[in-house]
């Protein structure tokens, strides 16, 4: 998923980690905290992820406690892999990947209960926690223009099945769920498709949604909580039947500094509690927007103000 501008969310990053923005982060003068205090917060390579380390950031100050970032992760993965190897304490998961590239187990569910479940129970033994999730759920979603959706009612996964295939409309997916088993054939088998009548265009989501917003593609595929469909105003067709798996967005603490810093689950719950689908879109595609990094900082505080 890459969401949003990628230089922008840097210089955050770089005024996140800087004094001058007075954000208790290790390493400034005065600070009561070592380093080796300091709590790590894991970041990886998307926008998105990068939201999430800046709403931690000030979770973590507002509760007293200092932070530092550690950057440049890249994927899922290779956050989690430093969080395994005890170099990140602090990281946000996605059930869904955890569960098939982390865990490198099938048939993710679609349930976000059950998705949490299975990952909790699978990282227990190996030194990860993972705490009350976010109501935001990052999954693969389809969306369509407004103008483009049945008229007195939300579209559903189902509805889109059937205008392509009657209507010859053209879909914008990825090309890795247009060609593996498990993607668009399924989708396909499930909703009725005839997927011989739908133009298929693969193409990545940042690319899936212009189309889409341009008129060229009926639908196209992006996670969920993408800031450019929520940018375009584009409407997500809701999953009725419960196809693609859940990526409920959730903390992962190393067991060993939730021991260290209790105050790290309240902390973090301060997020989970304002957080949901809706939410971390409008932050994806806002955050994306903003030049100055303390306006940047400034409006993920906000969401955090209500409950202070």
């Amino acid at each position: 998923m890459v969401l949003g501008s990628l230089p922008l969310i840097a210089r955050l990053l770089t005024a996140l980690a800087s004094c001058a923005l007075a954000l208790g982060i290790a390493g400034c003068e005065d600070d009561e905290r070592s380093e080796a205090d300091a709590i790590a917060i894991g970041v990886g390579s998307t926008v998105e992820q990068q939201v999430l380390a800046a709403l931690t950031v000030v979770a973590l100050e507002d509760a007293g406690l200092e932070a530092e970032l550690v950057v440049d992760l890249g994927d899922t993965v290779g956050v989690r892999r430093e969080a395994l190897r005890g170099e990140v304490d602090v990281h946000w998961g996605y059930t869904g990947a955890a569960w098939t590239l982390g865990l490198r187990q099938q048939d993710p569910p679609a349930d976000p209960a059950e998705s949490l479940a299975r990952v909790r129970q699978e990282d227990r033994d190996r030194g990860l926690r993972w705490l009350e999730p976010s109501e935001a759920n990052a999954t693969l979603a389809l969306f369509v223009r407004e103008d483009a959706a049945p008229e007195g009612r939300a579209p559903t996964v189902g509805w889109l099945a059937r205008e392509a295939s009657a209507r010859q409309r053209t879909l914008c997916v990825d090309p890795d769920f247009r060609d593996r088993p498990g993607g668009l054939a399924d989708l396909a088998a499930v909703h009725p498709m005839e997927l011989d009548r739908v133009p298929v265009r693969g193409v990545d989501d940042e690319e899936a949604v212009r189309a889409v917003a341009e008129g060229e593609c009926f639908a196209g595929l992006a996670p969920a909580t993408s800031g450019a469909a929520h940018r375009e105003g584009l409407v997500q067709a809701r999953d009725e039947l419960g196809i693609f798996p859940a990526f409920t967005v959730a903390p992962v603490v190393r067991e060993e500094a939730l021991e260290e810093v209790p105050e790290l689950a309240e902390a973090l719950g301060t997020i989970t509690g304002v957080l949901d689908t809706s939410t971390l879109a409008r932050l994806n595609a806002q955050v994306a927007e903003v030049d100055d990094p303390e306006e940047q900082q400034e409006l993920v505080r906000e969401e955090l103000a209500p409950l202070d």
